[in-house]
C-alpha cells in the first residue's frame, strides 16, 4: 500500500498543502514551519486515538487568513493507492474503490465545519469514485482498523507509549496476542510470589496491621488486607504486562522506562515494525517525529536505513542532517513559511527533475551536503578556500551565515546545474547565489554550459559564447552577468590579493615550508622566468598555474586568520553573501527595526560611509564616547535612533541602504526600500 496524496486546507499554518508520500517520506523545515500539524491532521484522520484529538478542536484550528476571507472550515484529504496488492484492506472499502489504471485506490476525508446548527463538528468519509453519483460514507471502524497510523512524538514518553491497556501500540500487539495456553501457571506464579511476600516478617506484620485497622472501620469487619506482587485476577492480568529490556543475556532486566531514550526510541519503532510485519487485517502507517534525536550518528543512519525497509508507509520529520542524507531526494518534502500564518510545501517534480539529476543529488547528500535542503538560500562557491574564508567575511560584514539559513555548497568541478535545477521555484524553490573564478572563462565555455543545462540561458546563447574569439572573455563574463552569477577577478587569490591580503598570502607560502624553504625559492624562480612580480596577478599565476595546489589551503587559512586585522572583504564575496542575505530575509522591512536589520544584513559600513559623508563623524563618536558603546551594530543603531544628529541622517541612510542592496543584484527589495513610508523615522 502507498499513500498517494495528502491534501491539508486551513488547518492552522496548513492552508493549502499538496504533497505525494513516498513509501519513506522525510519532511524537513525550520521549527514553527508545519511538520508537526501536518502529523496533527493526519492523526485526526487515522489515528487509532483520533476521537480523543477531536475532542480539543476549536474554531482556531482553522487557518486566520481562511477565516478572514470566510472559509469556516478545515480539511484532510489522504488517497491510499496499489489497494490491488492488499485483498485484505480493497476489501474493507468495496464499492468505494477507484481506478487509475490497474491500480486501485480510495480518497478518504476528514472535515472541520459547522452544521446547520451553526455547531463545528468533525466527519471522517469514504468519498465516492469520480465518476459514480452514490453518496461518501462514514469511515466504520473495521475500515480505520485497516489504515491505522501510529505516531511517535518528538517527546516520547515510553511508559505511555507502552502502556498495555488503551488504544497504544502495545496494546494493539497484545489483543492479537493469545496467552490462554500459560494463563493458569502464570496465575499460579504469582500467587506463588504473593505468599512469599506475605511471608516475610515485616511485609506480614504491615499486612497485619493494615487489617486490623482496616477491620475495625469496615462494618462486619470481613476485610483483608494482602501486599501483592501483582494483581491474581486472570482478566486483568494484561493490565500488568509491561516491556522489560535488557542490554545482554547476562545483565538483569529493567523497564523500558529506566533505560536510555535512544534505546526507548529503537524499541518502539521494533514495535511497530513487528506491527507491521505480523498485521493480517491492515496495514499500519507509522509517523515519527525526529527519529534517532537521542542516538549518535552511526545509529542514526542504521535507523534510517531500517525505517526504509518497513513494507509499510513511514514518514518521519527531522532537523538531521545525518538522516537525511540517506534519504532519496525525491521523498523529501521541504515545508516553508512564506507569508502570515501559511506554510508552502516544497517536493521534487520528477517530471521536471530527470534521473541522472535524481543520482548526483543523492551523491551531493551522501558527501555531507544534505545541510543545503534546510537552507533559506545557499551560495554555490569555487572550492575549499571559499569554503574556509567565507563565514569570516561574514563575520566582519556584520552577518551570521548560521542564524540567517544561509549554506555554502561547494561545486565539484564546475558541475552543479543539478542543484540549480533543484533549487528552482517550481522544485524546492531554494534561492542560489552563484561565485565562479573568472579566468575559466578564458579557456573553456564550461561555465555557461552549467548555464545552459540550468535552463538560465537558450541555446543560441551558449553557441554565441562557443568559438574562441577575441572577445569570448567578455561575451562569457556579459551573459554570466546578466544572469547574476558573480565572478571574481580570476580566482579567489588575486581577489584577497588585491582586497589587502597579499601580505599575509606571501607569508602563508612561505611558512608553508619553513625548514627548506622550498616554496619560497620556487616562488622567486617562476616570477622571475614569466617576468612577473610579486604582486596580485604573479601569486595568484604561481598558486593556481604551477603544481602547488596544496599551497590553496594553508593559504585560505591565513587570511581567514587574518580577515578580523584586516578587516577588508572582496567585492565579489561581499556581495554574495549581502545577497544571499537579502533573499533568506525576504528584503529589509522599513520600521523601526529597519537599521538594525540592515546592519545585520551586511550593510554597517555602507551606514558608516553615510555618517562619514554627512560630516557627521565628530557627532557619532561623542555620542559613542558619551554612551559608552562600540562602533558596531548596537552603537550605529541607537546614534540613528537616539540622537538628533542621527536622526536628521536615518532617511538618507535607507536611500544609501536601497542603493547598495540593488548594487547586489536585488532590484526589486531596492525598489520596496526607496518606496516605503519614511514615517518609520519619527519611531526612533
Amino acid at each position: 500500500m502507498k499513500i498517494r496524496q495528502v491534501s491539508i486546507r486551513n488547518f492552522r499554518n496548513l492552508r493549502k498543502v499538496d504533497i505525494s508520500p513516498m513509501k519513506t517520506t522525510v519532511i524537513i523545515g525550520e521549527n514553527n514551519a508545519g511538520k508537526s500539524n501536518l502529523f496533527y491532521a493526519l492523526r485526526l484522520l487515522l489515528d487509532p486515538q483520533a476521537e480523543r484529538l477531536r475532542l480539543d478542536l476549536s474554531e482556531d484550528d482553522i487557518n486566520d487568513n481562511a477565516r478572514a476571507e470566510g472559509e469556516t472550515y478545515f480539511s484532510v484529504t489522504v488517497e491510499f493507492g496499489d489497494l490491488q496488492k492488499h485483498q485484505d484492506v480493497e476489501a474493507c472499502f468495496k464499492e468505494r474503490i477507484d481506478m487509475d489504471g490497474d491500480e486501485t485506490f480510495i480518497t478518504i476525508k476528514g472535515k472541520y465545519e459547522p452544521d446547520d446548527n451553526g455547531i463545528y463538528i468533525w466527519k471522517s468519509l469514504v468519498l465516492s469514485p469520480q465518476g459514480r453519483s452514490n453518496n461518501p460514507i462514514p469511515i466504520s471502524r473495521r475500515m480505520s482498523r485497516a489504515i491505522p497510523l501510529y505516531f511517535l512524538d518528538a517527546v516520547r514518553d515510553a511508559a505511555r507509549d507502552t502502556r498495555a491497556t488503551g488504544r497504544g501500540l502495545l496494546s494493539r500487539l497484545l489483543d492479537n496476542a493469545n496467552y490462554t495456553d500459560v494463563q493458569d501457571d502464570v496465575q499460579e506464579y504469582l500467587r506463588a510470589a504473593n505468599n512469599a511476600l506475605n511471608k516475610g516478617r515485616e511485609i506480614s506484620s504491615l499486612a497485619r496491621g493494615l487489617t486490623n485497622e482496616l477491620t475495625s472501620l469496615v462494618p462486619g469487619g470481613q476485610s483483608d488486607i494482602v501486599i501483592a506482587v501483582a494483581d491474581e485476577d486472570v482478566s486483568h492480568l494484561a493490565r500488568n504486562f509491561r516491556l522489560n529490556i535488557r542490554r545482554r543475556p547476562e545483565f538483569p532486566q529493567y523497564d523500558i522506562s529506566r533505560h536510555g531514550t535512544g534505546l526507548q526510541d529503537l524499541t518502539l519503532i521494533a514495535m511497530f515494525r513487528h506491527a507491521v510485519a505480523s498485521e493480517e487485517k491492515g496495514k499500519p502507517i507509522l509517523a515519527i517525529e525526529e527519529p534517532g534525536a537521542h542516538l549518535h550518528p552511526h545509529a542514526q543512519r542504521r535507523l534510517f536505513k531500517d525505517l526504509a525497509e518497513i513494507d509499510s508507509p513511514v514518514l518521519l520529520t527531522t532537523h538531521s542532517p545525518a538522516i537525511v542524507k540517506f534519504a532519496d531526494p525525491s521523498s523529501l518534502i521541504l515545508l516553508r513559511s512564506e507569508a502570515r500564518n501559511e506554510t508552502t510545501a516544497y517536493q521534487l517534480d520528477s517530471k521536471e527533475i530527470g534521473d541522472d539529476d535524481l543520482k548526483d543529488l543523492a551523491q551531493l547528500m551522501r558527501n555531507g551536503r544534505a545541510e543545503m535542503f534546510f537552507a533559506r538560500s545557499i551560495i554555490i562557491i569555487e572550492g575549499q578556500s571559499e569554503l574556509i574564508v567565507l563565514p569570516h567575511f561574514a563575520k566582519i560584514l556584520g552577518c551570521d551565515l548560521d542564524r540567517d539559513g544561509i549554506s555554502l555548497v561547494q561545486a565539484n568541478g564546475n558541475n552543479y546545474a543539478f542543484i540549480l535545477r533543484a533549487c528552482q521555484k517550481n522544485q524546492f524553490s531554494i534561492p542560489a547565489i552563484v561565485t565562479y573564478d573568472a579566468d575559466a572563462l578564458n579557456y573553456n565555455n564550461t561555465l555557461l554550459k552549467e548555464a545552459k543545462r540550468a535552463n538560465l540561458i537558450d541555446e543560441a546563447t551558449y553557441q554565441s559564447c562557443s568559438k574562441n574569439t577575441q572577445s569570448v572573455f567578455s561575451d562569457r563574463k556579459h551573459v554570466l552577468d546578466n544572469i547574476g552569477w558573480i565572478g571574481a577577478i580570476n580566482c579567489f587569490e588575486e581577489e584577497v590579493c588585491r582586497a589587502g591580503y597579499l601580505d599575509i598570502v606571501i607569508q602563508a607560502i612561505e611558512d608553508a615550508d619553513p625548514e627548506h624553504q622550498s616554496h619560497s625559492r620556487a616562488l622567486d624562480k617562476y616570477l622571475h622566468k614569466n617576468s612577473l612580480n610579486r604582486d596580485e596577478e604573479g601569486i595568484s599565476s604561481f598558486i593556481s598555474n604551477t603544481k602547488r595546489n596544496n599551497l590553496k589551503i594553508p593559504v585560505a587559512r591565513a587570511v581567514a586568520n587574518a580577515v578580523r586585522n584586516v578587516g577588508q572583504v572582496p567585492y565579489c564575496y561581499a556581495r554574495a553573501i549581502r545577497q544571499a542575505i537579502m533573499v533568506s530575509m525576504d528584503g529589509i522591512p522599513v520600521d523601526e527595526y529597519f537599521e538594525r536589520r540592515a546592519c545585520e544584513a551586511g550593510y554597517l559600513n555602507v551606514i558608516l560611509e553615510m555618517i562619514k559623508l554627512e560630516n557627521a563623524d565628530a557627532a557619532f563618536e561623542q555620542f559613542l564616547n558619551t554612551e559608552k558603546v562600540k562602533k558596531e551594530t548596537i552603537g550605529v543603531v541607537r546614534f540613528l535612533t537616539e540622537s538628533q544628529t542621527g536622526k536628521g541622517l536615518r532617511n538618507k541612510v535607507k536611500n544609501a541602504i536601497a542603493d547598495a542592496v540593488e548594487v547586489t543584484g536585488c532590484e526589486e527589495y531596492a525598489k520596496s526600500i526607496r518606496q516605503s513610508d519614511p514615517s518609520y523615522i519619527s519611531h526612533g
